[in-house]
């Protein structure tokens, strides 16, 4: 199975121009805890509460989305196969992942997207394995 076959096409974004606030608000209207951030239609960054957090209400500064986002992505192509998904997510321990093909976003990918109806339960239950580990930090 594909991830093209998984994904949700439908994705809330934001732009690197936003506020950090009016992002949170949206994250919490949504009950959500990130966001593709997509410049001209191509994905730039994500944006997670953590982020949010760390890089903006810590530091008591109106921010816009392009200071506290995150700029390296992990992201999976439309193509590649749902155990691939499921083993990039363990080893980079995310529990959701932006769709990219030619640098556009097209879809997001969760973890729970991938248990249901996924075939090989071992693989998710890896992911969730090495996901819930402690970095170390």
């Amino acid at each position: 199975m594909n991830v093209k076959d998984v994904m949700s096409k439908e994705v809330a974004t934001c732009n690197p121009q936003d506020y950090v606030n009016e992002v949170a608000e949206q994250m919490r209207t949504l009950d959500i805890g990130c966001l593709p951030v997509v410049s001209d239609k191509k994905l730039v960054g994500m944006i997670t509460d953590r982020d949010i957090v760390t890089r903006s209400v810590a530091r008591d500064v109106k921010s816009k989305v392009e200071d506290v986002m995150t700029k390296s992505v992990i992201s999976v192509s439309p193509d590649d196969t749902t155990v691939e998904a499921s083993l990039v997510m363990a080893r980079c321990q995310v529990r959701r992942l932006p769709v990219v093909e030619n640098s556009k976003l097209v879809g997001f990918v969760s973890l729970a997207d991938l248990a249901f109806p996924f075939p090989h339960v071992q693989e998710v239950s890896h992911a969730m394995e090495s996901i819930s580990e402690p970095r170390g930090y």
